[in-house]
């Protein structure tokens, strides 16, 4: 269900313009294919161009371009006044992992091997299971077209006290993260 919903509103977007221009200004071809990529839009003269990745490129018409409306939505909006998501405010620690969250930054830092990752950007709420303290964000998305997110990573965080967080995002590897809040 959740695959035909998004078809559906790609398919919106193909036959509404190709080319997209989303909110942090980058423009992206939506392919027939349902797969995307970033391209360079160029003008010369009074001709608009593509620039594809791959060096290829098309002249295309500058009402074929169209811009992502740039929303803050209202789901997540609501999501982050919802006490759960606000008890993820301030720092967390675990073995090898923790995180920072403020009201509009998150930073996450996991050990890998001999290396640390780190995410760290905007953040919003994807999900919030309140009967199983469960919230689902996005750390760091590149860009938000409607109800689509391009880029970021998403963790699954269950809020056990107001003082322990599990990490859950890689249960299916067999990894659970137990996070305490950082005084």
């Amino acid at each position: 269900m959740k695959q035909l919903t998004i078809l559906f509103f790609l398919s919106f977007f193909l036959f509404a313009g190709e080319y997209i221009t989303l909110d942090n200004g980058k423009v992206i071809l939506l392919k027939p294919d349902g797969t995307w990529q970033e391209v360079q839009v160029v003008k010369k003269g009074g001709e608009t161009i593509a620039i594809k990745p791959d060096g290829t490129w098309e002249k295309i018409e500058a009402n074929k371009i169209e811009a992502a409306n740039k929303l803050e939505m209202a789901v997540d909006k609501k999501y982050k006044d919802n006490p759960l998501v606000q008890t993820l405010i301030g720092k967390w620690k675990g073995d090898g992992i923790s995180y920072e969250f403020t009201l509009d930054t998150a930073t996450m830092k996991k050990r890998e091997g001999h290396t640390n990752r780190v995410i760290s950007g905007k953040w919003s709420v994807e999900k919030v299971d309140e009967p199983n303290r469960l919230v689902v964000v996005n750390i760091a998305e590149g860009a938000r077209l409607g109800f689509l997110t391009f880029g970021g990573d998403i963790r699954k965080l269950r809020v056990m006290s107001k003082d322990t967080i599990i990490d859950e995002s890689e249960r299916l590897e067999g990894r659970i993260y137990t996070l305490h809040r950082v005084q």
